[in-house]
């Protein structure tokens, strides 16, 4: 079968979305037009790929694009057509289903997973790239989504599964390294050249390789700990990104679990699936051995690669983690960055006191974003010692519960230089500590 030609003919028709995506669609269009929401439907669009790639080919032939080799934001595409170019649009596009004769349930359920896997492979290049402290996230975004549609159109028009791995059959088929597929895939559509640099054969960049083992993660989630290299690819992405490859490899169960929740087909449970079925003892172990932290307690080293996150990354410049005594019932300064060597703090113990703000606060799993109006109250409401001590500083704090049971508290603040704490970076500081109670305590 000839590459070009395959792609001009699937780049002459006009391709269904899932049929979840297309009642959600329908009723935002049906809104009046005040009430259509340009983030609504790009948050739509990002959720099935199908409807992405229908949205990018009305800008492929984009002089401009195709000189720049940039890629738009989706919002910004869908400013750019226009209110009434965009629900004229989308209200003329059909829903891709199972029907007797045309498409097969099994070939149907198969295209769900792997339009999954994109969407496990997006969220994680995104998480990757969040954490590596990169700000330009949504091309890697949308290329990771698009990169598996080739494959999925091929089984469509096949129906039937494929006798080998999806990628390695089409690859066969046009006697072509599926990067050439990409390709010509996105000549065709056509799409935004500036995909090629991400997912074609362009030169490699940390961006492009950090993309290309989000997508090889998530396309081979079956094989996970079984598989040595599945593990490589996740330590390597660690490695890139300067954190341990226990919280490279918690961004995949949080991937795989956020497109498991919000399904547009029964396909995108199936990484989770995929997922859970992998031996868990076998796991443990194997990540422990890429880590190589033989004997270590896994979440120890992880609160302390943490701290060294927030501090170096994120930039805080006083990082504290109490944990918590049972002993006692009180919280313990057990790690800490920036703290004076004459400071209280290093030896205050915290009373988990009824009425007390840190009894209070430890009562159930939650953070808090002290600014600095709200930093005077706390202190006037309930005078516990630490804040006598602490400063008159904006800070964050985050309890870290291992199931119902509290493990400790972080606490971060820019107390030298009394920066403030921005809203993004608030949200991937919870983010990190979240990661954390889906450790094993």
């Amino acid at each position: 079968m000839d590459l070009n030609n395959w792609a001009k003919s699937i780049g002459e028709k006009r391709w269904p979305i899932l049929p979840d995506t297309l009642n959600q669609l329908t009723d935002a269009c049906a809104r009046h037009s005040d009430l259509i929401n340009f983030t609504d439907l790009a948050n739509l669009c990002l959720s099935d790929p199908f409807l992405l790639l229908d949205l990018f080919r009305v800008i492929g032939n984009s002089r401009a694009l195709q000189r720049n080799e940039s890629i738009p934001s989706v919002e910004q595409t869908l400013m750019l057509m226009g209110l009434e170019a965009v629900t004229n649009r989308f209200s003329k596009i059909g829903a891709l289903e199972a029907v007797p004769g045309q498409l097969d349930p099994e070939v149907y359920e198969a295209v769900g997973d792997w339009l999954g896997r994109s969407r496990v492979a997006a969220l994680l290049v995104k998480e990757w790239l969040s954490i590596m402290g990169e700000l330009k996230v949504e091309d890697c975004f949308v290329a990771a989504l698009l990169y598996n549609l080739p494959a999925c159109i091929y089984m469509i028009q096949r129906n039937q599964l494929p006798d080998k791995p999806l990628l390695q059959e089409v690859s066969e088929a046009f006697n072509a390294d599926y990067g050439q597929v990409l390709e010509a895939f996105v000549k065709n559509m056509p799409l935004p050249s500036g995909f090629n640099a991400l997912i074609g054969q362009g030169v490699p960049t940390k961006r492009r390789q950090l993309l290309k083992l989000a997508i090889a993660t998530a396309n081979s989630l079956e094989h996970g700990v079984v598989r040595s290299t599945w593990l490589v690819g996740v330590d390597t992405a660690a490695k890139m990104i300067n954190v341990m490859p226990e919280l490279a490899y918690m961004a995949v169960v949080h991937a795989v679990l956020n497109v498991a929740r919000h399904p547009h087909v029964i396909g995108y449970t199936f990484p989770a699936r995929s997922l859970l079925r992998l031996p868990s003892n076998a796991g443990k172990m194997e990540m422990k051995k890429a880590a190589a932290l033989p004997g270590e307690d896994q979440l120890e080293h992880a609160i302390r690669e943490s701290i060294r996150f927030l501090a170096n990354d994120l930039k805080f410049e006083r990082v504290l983690y109490y944990h918590y005594e049972d002993e006692g019932h009180n919280l313990k300064l057990r790690y800490q960055v920036g703290v004076a060597g004459e400071s209280p703090l290093r030896k205050l113990l915290l009373d988990l006191e009824i009425g007390s703000f840190f009894g209070v606060f430890t009562s159930k799993p939650q953070s808090f974003h002290a600014t600095p109006d709200v930093r005077g109250q706390l202190t006037r409401r309930y005078r516990d010692e630490f804040f006598q001590h602490v400063g008159d500083h904006e800070f964050a704090l985050m309890t870290l519960f291992g199931g119902r049971k509290l493990s400790g508290v972080f606490y971060v603040d820019n107390a030298r230089s009394g920066r403030a704490i921005d809203e993004a970076t608030y949200h991937r500081f919870k983010d990190l500590v979240t990661r954390l109670t889906q450790m094993p305590h």
